[in-house]
C-alpha cells in the first residue's frame, strides 16, 4: 500500500515525480531523510512529488502472508505501483532512484519504463550474488541455517535490549536501529524477507541483470558506487552501458542512508549529475567524487 505522497509545490505544468526503490529489507523510514535531502538539494521548480516504495511483503502495514516471494514478484509489484503513480499525478518528468536490491529492480524496470522515466539513478548497483557475499547468501538456502537465523531474528525482536545489540552489531551506531526493529517486527515481514533472499540465486540467474544493465541508454542513467562494497564487487563497472556516467563516491558505505554525512554526499553527487543535464544550469561546483569511465565494449 502506498501512503500519501509529499507535495512541495503546486504547478501542474511543471511536475516532477521522484521515486526511490530501497534495498532489502526495505524500511521507508531509513530512506526518507535521504530522499528529503535529494529534493532539497535539487531545488526543483514546480510541483515536486517524492516517495519511497517498499518491496512486496515489506510495507509498513500489516498484510497477508505470501508463501513464497521471488525477485520477479517484487519487480512486477513495483511496476504496477509506479505506473499507477504516473497515471495519478501525470508528471512532466520522472526520476527513479534504486539502491542495492532496488537498483536491480530499477534496472529490470528499464525495459518497461524507459519511455516514462527520464532518469534512472542507480546507487550501489547490486547485480546479483558474487564471490564477496555468496557464502552469506547461501545460508538463506540451507534449511537448517535459515531456521536458525529466523529463530535468532524473532528472539531478538521480542527483547528490545537484545534487539538493540543485534542491530548495533549488524549496522553499527545509527539513529535508525530502533525504527528498523519496530518495522520488521510487524506480521509476516521477516517471513517475506527470508523468502525473498532465499530465492536470490535462481532469480538473479534467470533475470541476468548484468546483461540488462549493459543495454540501458547511457543518456538516461547514472551509476554511483561505494568503495569496498561487500555487495557490489569492483568489476561491476565492466557491465555498465558504454559511455555511461558513473562515479565512485568516496567516504560512503553501502548503507549510506544510515548516516547523514554519507547520504548528503550521495545527494550532492545526484544533484551535480542532474544539474549537468540542464542546459540553463551554470553551476561550477567541484566534484568530490572520483569519476569512473565505463569500459569501451
Amino acid at each position: 500500500m502506498i501512503k500519501k505522497i509529499d507535495v512541495k509545490y503546486l504547478d501542474k505544468n511543471n511536475r516532477t515525480l521522484v521515486l526511490l526503490i530501497p534495498g532489502n529489507p526495505s524500511v521507508p523510514g531509513i530512506y526518507e531523510p535521504f530522499l528529503d535531502q535529494v529534493i532539497k538539494d535539487l531545488a526543483i521548480k514546480g510541483d515536486t512529488i517524492h516517495k519511497v516504495l517498499p518491496h512486496l511483503g515489506q510495507t509498513n502495514e500489516s498484510q497477508p502472508k505470501i508463501k513464497n516471494i521471488h525477485v520477479q514478484d517484487v519487480i512486477a509489484d513495483h511496476l504496477e505501483n509506479i505506473l499507477g503513480l504516473i497515471k495519478t499525478h501525470s508528471p512532466t518528468r520522472v526520476i527513479l532512484l534504486g539502491h542495492s536490491l532496488g537498483s536491480a529492480v530499477a534496472i529490470c524496470l528499464y525495459q518497461d519504463l524507459s519511455e516514462q522515466i527520464d532518469q534512472f539513478i542507480i546507487l550501489c548497483p547490486f547485480l546479483g550474488p558474487s564471490k564477496n557475499n555468496e557464502k552469506y547468501l547461501r545460508l538463506f538456502q540451507n534449511p537448517l541455517s535459515k531456521r536458525t537465523m529466523k529463530f535468532i531474528s524473532h528472539t531478538g525482536l521480542i527483547h528490545p535490549s537484545l534487539s538493540k545489540k543485534i542491530f548495533g552489531r549488524w549496522l553499527g551506531d545509527n539513529p535508525f536501529n530502533e525504527l528498523i526493529a519496530r518495522e520488521i517486527k510487524k506480521p509476516n515481514y521477516l517471513h517475506h524477507f527470508f523468502s525473498l533472499v532465499s530465492n536470490y540465486f535462481p532469480d538473479f540467474k534467470d533475470l541476468d541483470i548484468k546483461k540488462r544493465v549493459s543495454t540501458m541508454d547511457p543518456a538516461k542513467t547514472f551509476f554511483l558506487f561505494a568503495p569496498n562494497d561487500f555487495w557490489v564487487p569492483d568489476d561491476s563497472v565492466k557491465y555498465l552501458p558504454k559511455n555511461s556516467k558513473s562515479i565512485l563516491c568516496q567516504g560512503i558505505a553501502h548503507d549510506f542512508c544510515l548516516k547523514s554525512s554519507q547520504y548528503q554526499r550521495v545527494s550532492q553527487a545526484i544533484k551535480q549529475h542532474l544539474h549537468s543535464l540542464d542546459p540553463i544550469n551554470e553551476s561550477k561546483e567541484p566534484l568530490f567524487e572520483e569519476e569512473i569511465q565505463a569500459p569501451q565494449l
